[in-house]
């Protein structure tokens, strides 16, 4: 999407850079609660930015596949010796590269404006494999819905009706011990937070296995299921 429309690129990167130059700025007086986990809301924020990038850069990636739909292109690629397999799969993988690379810039711009990284490059280089996974999971489920709904305005509804509430419904922006308990045991069953969590543990705190390796077999697991769930309506409602 980014490619092929510019104009997404450039929201995707500056989108990111607004939000933590706007909501480090309007929440830093947050960090004066009892219970927050950092003495800088900017050095708090900066995982949520990360994550919140990922998420909503890969759930629009089935956007790719119905403009694909509606150009003819996806009809001669299917002309051709390629397997269905390889098409959904160049789809899914093409666009969550493109987000890692956005998440880097992103680490790289937070660094700039004074997070600092406890875990330093190998943090960054995890921070990657999680946001991998993250990036997999919805772009895998934003692609097998692209096949079922086809036209684009249900498709659209359907992704802002989702990623909002689970942005929201996550650690991105305020700590677990701030939340209502029920947000807490929401956050279970919530992709972003185990992802949130993971990051801001590499980031602030150092190697917490015992929350980062959870996380990444949930992530993980997603990941693997959307990415088949994907496959599997890519070759049933092609064929």
């Amino acid at each position: 999407m980014s490619l092929r429309t510019p104009i997404w690129l450039f929201v995707n990167l500056v989108q990111p850079l607004v939000w933590l130059l706007l909501f480090s700025r309007v929440f830093e007086r947050m960090v004066d609660l009892p219970g927050f986990t950092s003495d800088s809301y900017l050095q708090f924020f900066a995982p949520g930015v990360i994550i919140m990038t990922v998420l909503f850069g890969s759930a629009w990636t089935g956007m790719n596949m119905i403009q694909d739909m509606d150009l003819g292109i996806l009809d001669k690629m299917l002309a051709t010796p390629v397997t269905r397999v390889s098409i959904v799969l160049g789809q899914v993988f093409g666009s969550v590269s493109t987000l890692v690379v956005q998440a880097l810039l992103i680490f790289l711009i937070a660094w700039i404006m004074g997070v600092d990284i406890a875990t330093g490059f190998p943090g960054v280089l995890l921070t990657v494999v999680i946001v991998t996974m993250l990036g997999l999971g919805f772009a895998g489920f934003s692609n097998g819905l692209a096949i079922v709904m086809k036209p684009p305005d249900p498709l659209i509804a359907f992704i802002s009706f989702i990623t909002m509430p689970l942005k929201f419904l996550s650690y991105a922006m305020v700590p677990s011990d701030l939340l209502p308990g029920w947000i807490q045991v929401a956050k279970t069953f919530n992709p972003v937070s185990h992802s949130v969590e993971s990051v801001r543990s590499l980031v602030i705190v150092g190697y917490e296995w015992n929350v980062i390796i959870p996380d990444l077999l949930i992530l993980g697991g997603i990941a693997t299921l959307m990415v088949l769930w994907a496959t599997f309506m890519f070759r049933f409602r092609t064929i």
